[in-house]
């Protein structure tokens, strides 16, 4: 039998330590995703087309981001209406 304030330190250290992994599991996760940019050897022109090619990229990204975001916010308006609609037909 172990003394509660023992118990309590051992619940915090188990969680701090769950935290930790997954800190690091998202750094080794984003660490994978980031592309290195080597853009030292590049001249003025292939620099421009780097630099083209990363907006395009970014503007594609954020054109995903809109689209998931209406489609996040219709979703939940087509769930509350479903749930009006549910506790209408339950009354009855």
């Amino acid at each position: 039998f172990k003394p509660l304030f023992l118990r309590i330190k051992q619940a915090d250290s188990k969680r701090g330590g769950k935290k930790e992994t997954e800190r690091e599991k998202k750094k080794k996760i984003l660490a994978a995703r980031r592309k290195q940019l080597n853009i030292d050897h590049l001249n003025e022109d292939k620099l421009k087309d780097k630099i083209t090619e990363l907006h395009e990229w970014m503007t594609s990204l954020e054109s995903d981001k809109f689209d998931h975001m209406e489609r996040l916010k219709r979703q939940k308006y087509e769930v509350t209406t479903l749930r009006k609609r549910v506790e209408e037909l339950s009354k009855l």
